[in-house]
């Protein structure tokens, strides 16, 4: 579906206050203050699943609170949005991009692709060639799923495909955490770590779950903006001329240590690319407890469905929505910024993203490299345009990535 999309549902969702019944079993919630509302209601208890054994035995499993895990990665990434671990995620991208340079590419799925492979080593470090093949071969089956271009209906031969995959990622990371378990010395500082650290307490399938949770949603929301912030600065140079002047006269060594800070301009820039291309652009929620959302009642075993997509398009809220203006950010302006639950971009507490502040900050950094190291030249002189599915997704947006002041023979 394509931006109209997004202004239609406007319509109902507006006559019904934001939150109306798509069917009888599945609830729209599009309103701001509803939607933080029924996250917290639903989640207000929230522990992990019985572990697999114990459902086989029918028994209850020892509860553990998700706020155990949260709290566990929160402390892990305060080290990995370091300086060191900042310098290392910009190096990593820096080599993605420059192995990628003077070919002809789909640039979304090269925002992707130097997204995902940057944030792994974050997520699970020092896997082989062979084990880190096997992640993102499974990162990859999800995301063509994600961007339309799965196969709708293979052969009964090719059916299972994606399934062998995904249960072979998920027996590298089950070696990885009982590895950790057993040898101090494969320890790693990574958010695969803690987890290991709790095996005794969650069981193996529910620290593999932890972990594959966090690879699955590492393969597409960033990956997914990445691809819109390359966008945005091919189609607005006047833009890319404002940031690469900011980063002219800020140093990398300064971006590490204060992060987006020394960076304001950018830092507006990428969340203004958050909020006008918003990802995922809905998420549907299983009820886990009764509960009342803006008049409806909900059951456990129904489903509500929130969308921070429409959250970010709300007239009530953004004077101008479909304006795309990084001074919105600025204090005073005219066009925002709304309240703090009106910007949901990393989701609604408690299950918001642990993983928010790194994620803005990798956004700036790619602003760096393709502001003041790389160049995007389009194969086509059109101006590509913006689909809306499951997650934004820039179409006719292919061409290559060259490094400024040099000519490359390959374009």
């Amino acid at each position: 579906m394509d931006t109209d999309v997004l202004r239609d549902l406007r319509g109902p969702s507006a006559a019904a206050g934001g939150v109306f019944w798509q069917t009888e079993r599945q609830l729209m919630v599009f309103d701001a203050d509803a939607a933080a509302r029924a996250n917290t209601d639903n989640y207000a208890d929230l522990t992990l699943p019985d572990r697999l054994l114990d459902l086989l035995l029918r028994r209850r499993s020892t509860p553990v609170s998700w706020k155990r895990v949260r709290s566990a990665w929160m402390a892990q990434l305060r080290t990995l949005s370091g300086e060191e671990g900042l310098a290392a995620l910009d190096a990593r991208m820096d080599s993605l991009l420059r192995a990628r340079t003077g070919e002809l590419l789909n640039l979304p799925w090269l925002g992707h692709e130097v997204s995902f492979r940057s944030l792994l080593p974050i997520v699970l470090d020092g896997l082989s060639s062979a084990d880190s093949a096997k992640i993102t071969e499974d990162a990859i089956a999800k995301l063509a799923r994600l961007m339309g271009e799965a196969e709708e209906d293979p052969p009964w031969w090719r059916s299972w495909r994606p399934v062998s995959i995904q249960v072979k990622a998920g027996l590298v990371v089950r070696r990885a955490l009982r590895r950790r378990s057993r040898d101090t010395t494969a320890a790693r500082t990574d958010l695969t770590q803690p987890i290991a650290a709790l095996l005794g307490e969650l069981g193996m399938d529910r620290a593999v779950d932890a972990v594959t949770a966090v690879l699955t949603a590492i393969a597409g929301p960033p990956g997914a903006a990445a691809a819109c912030v390359m966008y945005e600065l091919v189609n607005r140079p006047d833009w890319a001329d404002r940031l690469a002047a900011e980063f002219a006269s800020a140093g990398t060594a300064e971006l590490y240590r204060s992060g987006t800070r020394c960076a304001p301009v950018t830092h507006r820039f990428v969340k203004e690319v958050l909020r006008r291309w918003t990802s995922p652009t809905m998420l549907t929620r299983s009820v886990r407890t009764p509960m009342r959302v803006a008049g409806h009642d909900l059951d456990v075993g129904q489903h509500f469905v929130l969308s921070p997509a429409m959250v970010h398009q709300d007239p009530r809220h953004w004077r101008d929505p479909e304006v795309f203006d990084p001074d919105r950010w600025l204090p005073g302006a005219p066009h925002g910024p709304a309240g703090a639950q009106h910007y949901v971009p990393f989701g609604w507490a408690p299950t918001a993203c642990v993983g928010a502040g790194l994620g803005l900050c990798q956004l700036v950094l790619l602003c760096r490299l393709l502001c003041t190291t790389y160049r995007i030249e389009l194969s086509r002189p059109a101006t590509p345009t913006m689909a809306i599915g499951p997650v934004p997704l820039p179409l006719g947006f292919d061409g290559r990535v060259s490094i400024r002041g040099r000519t490359n023979p390959k374009v």
